[in-house]
């Protein structure tokens, strides 16, 4: 008898009363594969994380009767040892597009996601690596610092004459825009970007390197706009909306362009349990997961047939995925990054620490 189709299968999957008769699609033979575990790797305790839980985990276990263990953070380098040591612990992990268009059927797993192939935005879905958030790169500002004349466009970012003050980014990864936001706020069009003159974009924050804080983690970024430290922030949608969330609700939003990015769920090499990871994130990628992650988080939802309803105020203040936003939003271009990533990392690494 001919077994049943991808397409079938996640159809069968998208309902919970079935959803524990569902098996694995990818036909990888792992260690433990009947087990109802898996072990959820994201970026720590928050906004986000809970998000994660809430849309994703609790009704996963709920429907397939499994126990989810969230581990953390997310981090390529521990994953790459994992694998090559084989002796692997982590089943799905949350991480930035890129890695998994790098190390595709060495590091991690494909992913068949069967008929969900079309519902992610271009460019976003690759054969080893599922989008699961999007995130805009917004320009905010301290309303505390600058009152009644405050910036109004990426330029101001990078210039500390008219606009003195502190500048914090999330330094440890050029690829969730930063370049890109350089690049733009010394007048380059978002459409003349690529491919993306690392050289410029890094005179362009010379500028402002007296004055710019880097922040190695999400987290002291956060902490920093919280606690006044700092005046001015490139910083992801979703950790905007944390810090407002926490009180920092003297930061507000410029909406000049926006570059945007996006995570992506991968299933490492050895998975102890692939197959369950492949029914999990088939699951987290349908409309309502995504909506619901979506409407916790603050970053875009994956799935383009998503709806989120956005009812949080302090949520709509930094929604960059907004409809009124859509004409400023910049992807950045996956390709270009895939093909590039590990001379510029290097590049913007020296700089960094320099």
């Amino acid at each position: 008898m001919r077994r049943m189709s991808v397409a079938a299968m996640v159809m069968v999957c998208a309902s919970s009363a079935v959803l524990t008769a569902c098996g694995g699609s990818d036909g990888a033979a792992s260690s433990g594969s009947g087990s109802k575990e898996l072990t959820f790797v994201s970026y720590g305790a928050g906004t986000y994380q809970d998000a994660q839980e809430a849309a994703w985990l609790k009704p996963f276990e709920q429907a397939q009767g499994a126990k989810i263990t969230i581990a953390g953070p997310s981090d390529n380098a521990k994953l790459t040892t994992m694998v090559k040591a084989n002796n692997v612990s982590w089943d799905v992990v949350d991480t930035d597009a890129f890695f998994p268009q790098e190390n595709c059927g060495t590091l991690v797993q494909k992913i068949d996601v069967g008929s969900l192939a079309g519902a992610f935005p271009k460019g976003t879905l690759s054969p080893c690596g599922v989008p699961d958030a999007l995130f805009g790169l917004l320009l905010m500002y301290n309303s505390k610092t600058y009152g009644d004349k405050p910036p109004t466009g990426l330029a101001d970012f990078f210039d500390p004459k008219a606009f003195p003050g502190k500048r914090v980014i999330f330094s440890a990864d050029p690829t969730i825009g930063n370049l890109e936001a350089a690049l733009m706020g010394d007048g380059v069009a978002p459409d003349a970007l690529y491919p993306l003159d690392v050289d410029r974009a890094l005179k362009v924050f010379d500028r402002i390197k007296s004055d710019l804080i880097l922040s190695p983690t999400y987290g002291a970024q956060q902490q920093a706009m919280v606690g006044n430290q700092a005046d001015m922030a490139l910083v992801v949608s979703a950790r905007a909306y944390s810090v407002l969330k926490a009180g920092g609700t003297n930061w507000k939003p410029v909406w000049d362009h926006v570059p945007v990015t996006w995570d992506v769920l991968v299933i490492p090499k050895g998975a102890p349990h692939a197959d369950l990871a492949q029914q999990f994130i088939r699951f987290s990628s349908q409309p309502e997961q995504s909506a619901g992650f979506a409407e916790r988080s603050g970053a875009g939802a994956a799935n383009v047939n998503a709806k989120p309803n956005i009812t949080d105020p302090l949520q709509r203040e930094v929604n960059a995925f907004s409809p009124e936003h859509q004409a400023i939003q910049v992807p950045v271009d996956a390709q270009w990054w895939t093909k590039n990533r590990a001379k510029t990392v290097e590049a913007w690494t020296r700089w960094t620490s320099g």
